[in-house]
């Protein structure tokens, strides 16, 4: 059933296409490794920050996804996912206790949209308001900056 104010479809089975072409677009470009959750980061970490953390203990991380209070952080494999569960959860971090464990997939019937050139002044409650008229909104997140190392020669990017 739809909401007359709502153009988009509110039930799993009306799902707009476009998620299932973007949910096989995002699995093929995946990075390898193991996704690691890091909750209750610090609003003072840095993406460099957790880096050095993580590869003190897990060797190389292959990508760091920092948000306000989480992060995913991207490992090479098991082993070294399970290193960094064993170490790091639990961790003093600019006075805060981090939690480290192996992120969890989104709900199934659900789609992931990007919403881009957001305001800096934009919070994640706003963004939430202004998409809950469509439809129940699962997860919503106003990233500020994402950093990856890529290739051999492990370069650095700032977004």
């Amino acid at each position: 059933m739809r909401s007359a104010r709502s153009p988009l479809p509110l039930r799993a089975e009306e799902a707009p296409p476009f998620c299932e072409a973007a949910a096989a677009a995002a699995a093929s470009a995946m990075r390898p490794g193991i996704k690691l959750f890091v909750g209750n980061v610090p609003e003072e970490a840095t993406a460099e920050e957790l880096s050095e953390l993580f590869s003190g203990v897990a060797g190389p991380v292959l990508g760091i996804a920092l948000m306000k209070q989480f992060a995913f952080v991207h490992l090479r494999d098991e082993a070294a996912a399970a290193r960094a569960i064993t170490q790091l959860n639990g961790h003093q971090l600019h006075g805060r206790r981090i939690v480290v464990e192996p992120s969890r997939p989104r709900p199934t019937n659900t789609c992931k949209i990007f919403v881009g050139n957001v305001s800096a002044a934009c919070t994640s409650g706003e963004l939430r308001s202004l998409f809950q008229q469509y439809g129940t909104v699962v997860e919503c997140d106003v990233v500020k900056g994402w950093w990856q190392r890529e290739g051999p020669k492990e370069q650095q990017k700032q977004l």
